[in-house]
């Protein structure tokens, strides 16, 4: 029997340049602190220039300067609330005044409620449903259209763990979570084969959403989790990289965990 002949491989030059973003622009919502500011550093670590879209107009200024003075990459701040669908639009025409291009969105902003689902009044369950699917439509729906026009585009969708599994006093917010999971994989089908959309899901990262757990809620998680802490926010700068960058060219629609392996218990 004769060997198949193998097929060749990419050469050392191209994998070293798979996670190379330099030349493109990544808009990040909720860019200015937090998971969105630690993504936007990482992409411009890697060449990228970045908008950020923030409610917190002087939070988006700060991060583009700590981005400009640590990577000498360009950056814009506007401030946005994503779920307005005018100043979506207003937001979205800027950046692409600023920057020509949007390569890579991150739908990032978001908020959190925690308490029984009973005691929910009807507006905090609105507003977690405006800003999380909203605002994911609503920028998804802007961005995707210059993207399909350009011919190119990688969407990321910051869901969650509990968009996964059910955990007790985030009912609104899993629900968003699990919306945009679903929002992601359609997506994915309907802007193919140009333009790939995926979701990260974190578990529990140290942020200052996070941070308004009790200490002893705290303290529990970190012993439940397969690895007895919390996430860093760096730590998602690896998984979008990923994401936004030729590495995954043959991924989209998928919901990608970085939870610590808590939902492998």
């Amino acid at each position: 029997m004769t060997q198949a002949a193998q097929l060749p491989l990419p050469d050392a030059a191209a994998t070293r340049r798979l996670f190379n973003l330099t030349g493109q622009t990544a808009l990040v919502t909720g860019g200015g602190s937090g998971l969105g500011r630690a993504m936007a550093w990482g992409f411009a670590c890697y060449g990228a220039n970045v908008v950020i879209l923030d409610r917190d107009a002087g939070a988006a200024s700060a991060c583009v300067d700590e981005i400009a003075r640590g990577t000498g990459c360009k950056g814009w701040a506007f401030r946005c609330d994503v779920s307005d669908e005018a100043a979506v639009a207003e937001a979205v025409a800027a950046a692409l005044g600023a920057s020509a291009r949007i390569d890579i969105l991150v739908n990032n902003a978001g908020h959190n409620i925690r308490r029984p689902l009973l005691d929910y009044t009807l507006a905090e369950f609105d507003s977690l449903h405006e800003v999380h699917v909203r605002g994911t439509f609503l920028m998804t729906r802007a961005v995707g259209k210059h993207m399909l026009a350009r011919g190119s585009g990688a969407i990321i969708n910051i869901a969650s763990m509990l968009g996964h599994v059910a955990a007790p006093r985030v009912a609104p917010y899993a629900a968003a979570k699990a919306a945009i999971i679903q929002l992601t994989k359609v997506l994915s089908l309907e802007l193919a084969p140009h333009v790939r959309v995926n979701a990260i899901a974190p578990g529990y990262i140290d942020t200052p959403l996070t941070r308004q757990h009790a200490p002893e809620i705290r303290q529990r998680i970190m012993d439940t989790a397969p690895l007895g802490r919390f996430g860093e926010a760096s730590e998602l700068i690896g998984p979008a990289l990923f994401l936004a960058s030729s590495a995954s060219s043959f991924v989209t629609g998928t919901s990608l965990l970085v939870d610590g392996g808590w939902t492998a218990k």
